[in-house]
């Protein structure tokens, strides 16, 4: 009977967590503004779940509950001097974070500061409102590819379930090979 259940109390010990409900966190930076939403990777959004925004020293910026699509947006001004980074937690065991660099929050703040401060009358100005554009237009453009790309990677695929079960196949296999060489 022990030499039953010690593999399976061995094999309980070293499992890992399960990726098949895994919460995650997609944010993304549009102006002066970080906007975001949780979801589980098995499908489904973390609704009505608390999030704080905090910044590398651990001081709160903003902090709130996710809509019913669990969403998330807070304004940031002045534009942060390290990164930000938002955390969800379900308060069932799901926590999930995601980092948003304050490079992103300063290439729109600056070109926006940088029209304000040139004089209207150079032949200069108008690039600052336009480079602000095409830099709106090109985020506007890869959020959803952005999107996309996170939800493939955390999305359980079938090759993932088909490793699992030959890896207990695999291990069951050893463990008859080692009951068989004892005979």
């Amino acid at each position: 009977m022990i030499r039953l259940l010690l593999p399976l109390l061995m094999a309980l010990a070293l499992a890992g967590p399960a990726e098949a409900h895994r919460l995650k966190v997609f944010a993304t930076v549009e102006g002066s503004q970080a906007k975001g939403y949780a979801f589980f990777i098995g499908g489904g959004r973390a609704e009505q779940t608390p999030w704080v925004a905090k910044d590398a020293a651990g001081s709160r910026i903003a902090e709130g509950t996710t809509d019913d699509e669990g969403r998330f947006a807070f304004a940031v001004v002045p534009p942060p001097t390290s990164d930000i980074t938002v955390t969800v937690d379900t308060r069932e065991g799901h926590i999930a974070f995601a980092t948003l660099p304050a490079a992103r929050f300063a290439g729109a703040i600056s070109s926006g500061a940088q029209a304000a401060t040139e004089a209207p009358a150079t032949p200069a100005a108008p690039k600052a409102p336009l480079d602000a554009l095409v830099e709106a237009a090109v985020q506007r453009q890869l959020e959803p590819l952005m999107e996309q790309i996170d939800r493939m990677e955390s999305r359980l695929r079938f090759t993932d379930m088909v490793s699992g079960v030959f890896l207990i196949l695999g291990l069951a296999g050893m463990a008859l090979w080692a009951k068989g060489r004892r005979r």
